[in-house]
């Protein structure tokens, strides 16, 4: 097991911690904490660090932050790209761009390429279900307060609620310096509908490798699929 001496968030291999290193917005020299990763609180009611990363706000001088989402929108060369756009508008504006249309080989590559984006900057952002912190980050994206103290207690919270994962991901990326919080739906019919309305679609496969992620575990198969 290997930690991250910056955010104090656990990793299986040293690969993956070196990834998190390169790739974390929490490692380039931004200027204040952030409200999805701020310290839990024990039962006695004294501070400690989440353990989740924490994720801060970019200084306007620094460069783009090297995430998933920002890597695949950059290498194309000569697009125009907005980091501050949210995803879904950056890959409609990219498919103009480009001028893929639906059904050809370069759009379908596109599509793939921006699925696997997704995924990784949820991994990024959100991390295992055996992190409180990464809990903690979960449940004030889509507005639990206050703070269940366990992670039993926030599974139970976050327990048959309907959100877009890709708005998730935006909220992470900085829809929470603002105070706001994720959209949720009544029913999964309403998500679904939203879900087609907007484009914003995550990939709805989940494998091994992905099987402790707290959003993926705890939210994909509730959008997704029928109980």
């Amino acid at each position: 097991m290997a930690s991250c001496v910056g955010c104090s968030r656990s990793f299986k291999t040293q690969e993956a911690l070196e990834q998190h290193t390169r790739n974390s917005p929490a490692h380039t020299g931004s200027i204040r904490d952030s409200p999805a990763h701020a310290p839990s609180h024990n039962r006695r009611g004294r501070n400690r660090p989440s353990r989740g990363e924490r994720v801060l706000e970019q200084n306007i001088r620094a460069p783009t932050p090297d995430t998933p989402l920002n890597k695949f929108f950059q290498s194309f060369p000569s697009f125009p790209y907005d980091p501050n756009l949210p995803p879904a508008e950056s890959y409609a504006q990219l498919q103009r761009f480009k001028g893929w249309q639906r059904g050809e080989a370069a759009s379908k590559k596109g599509w793939k390429r921006y699925q696997a984006a997704l995924k990784n900057e949820v991994e990024l952002w959100f991390g295992s279900e055996d992190d409180i912190g990464a809990w903690h980050a979960l449940c004030r994206a889509i507005g639990i307060d206050p703070l269940p103290p366990t992670r039993r207690k926030c599974k139970q919270a976050v327990r048959n609620k309907y959100v877009n994962i890709v708005d998730l991901i935006e909220w992470a990326r900085g829809g929470m310096l603002d105070g706001t919080t994720v959209r949720k739906f009544r029913t999964l019919d309403d998500l679904r509908e939203y879900t087609r309305n907007t484009r914003k679609i995550f990939p709805n496969t989940l494998d091994s490798s992905e099987g402790g992620n707290v959003v993926l575990r705890h939210l994909l198969r509730h959008i997704f699929r029928v109980a």
